[in-house]
C-alpha cells in the first residue's frame, strides 16, 4: 500500500500540493497551480455589458449572468485541481490525501473530484492555510487533525 500523503493547501486561485512520505515528516512541494482569473474583478472577466431591451417605459437589461463570473473562474480552477489530483491517483503518486481549503472552495472542489480521489481522502480541513508559511501551516494542520 502506498503510504505517501499529498497535502493540498488551496483557495479559489492558488493551490500548493505537498508530499509527506512519513507521518510528521517534512513536506516536499510537488506542484503549485495558479488561476489568476479567480483573483480578477468581475468587470475584468466579462467583455460586454449585458444586452438591453427597449420597452415602452425605457430600457431594461435583457440578460443577467446566472452565475457570477468570479464563481465561474473558481469552478474552472476546482476542475483543474481535481484533474491534477486524479492524474496523481492514476499514477499512484499518493495513497492518502489531506485537503485544506476555505469552505466555499471545498464545496466546489468536492463536486469535481473523481471517486478514485475521494477514496484517498484521509482528512478534509475547511480552513485557509495557503497564505501561511509552510512551517506555520504544518503546525496548524497538525493541531487541527489532532483535535477531537
Amino acid at each position: 500500500m502506498n503510504t505517501r500523503t499529498w497535502i493540498v493547501l488551496a483557495d479559489a486561485a492558488t493551490a500548493r500540493l505537498y508530499e509527506q512520505s512519513a507521518p510528521h515528516g517534512n513536506w516536499a512541494l510537488v506542484a503549485e497551480l495558479r488561476h489568476p482569473e479567480s483573483r480578477a474583478r468581475g468587470s475584468e472577466l466579462v467583455t460586454d455589458k449585458p444586452g438591453r431591451v427597449k420597452q415602452s417605459k425605457g430600457y431594461r437589461t435583457a440578460m443577467e449572468y446566472r452565475t457570477p463570473p468570479k464563481k465561474v473562474e473558481a469552478k474552472k480552477f476546482a476542475r483543474q485541481l481535481a484533474k491534477t489530483l486524479d492524474d496523481g491517483a492514476v499514477k499512484d503518486a499518493y495513497g492518502r490525501l489531506v485537503l485544506v481549503a476555505p469552505p466555499g472552495f471545498v464545496g466546489m472542489l468536492r463536486d469535481e473530484l473523481s471517486d478514485r480521489v475521494r477514496a484517498r481522502i484521509a482528512a478534509l480541513v475547511e480552513k485557509d492555510y495557503l497564505h501561511l508559511d509552510q512551517r506555520k501551516a504544518r503546525e496548524r494542520l497538525e493541531e487541527q487533525l489532532q483535535a477531537p
